[in-house]
């Protein structure tokens, strides 16, 4: 039951996201990382959960994203103005 709004390049990028993390989180798990651990595996659950349709895909929510925000507030601050 995989979700069906979803590409094929965005079903292939969400599957490498979860295979990733999950070996991120192997990684972090044997260097006793645990909370680098947990919030790797949060990431390869939710990406899990959008694969098999638990979860609704959700498109162009970056601005929910914090690193996001800090990334293009930067980037605003760094754009000379022009007149």
């Amino acid at each position: 039951m995989s979700n069906q709004s979803l590409r094929q390049s965005e079903l292939d990028s969400l599957q490498y996201i979860a295979t990733m993390t999950n070996e991120l989180v192997q990684m972090a798990e044997a260097s006793r990382f645990p909370m680098i651990s947990y919030l790797l595996g949060m990431a390869y659950a939710e990406a899990f959960d959008v694969l098999r349709g638990a979860r609704p895909a959700r498109h162009a929510q970056l601005s929910g994203n914090p690193m996001h925000s800090k990334v293009q507030a930067k980037d605003n601050h760094a754009q000379p103005r022009t007149a």
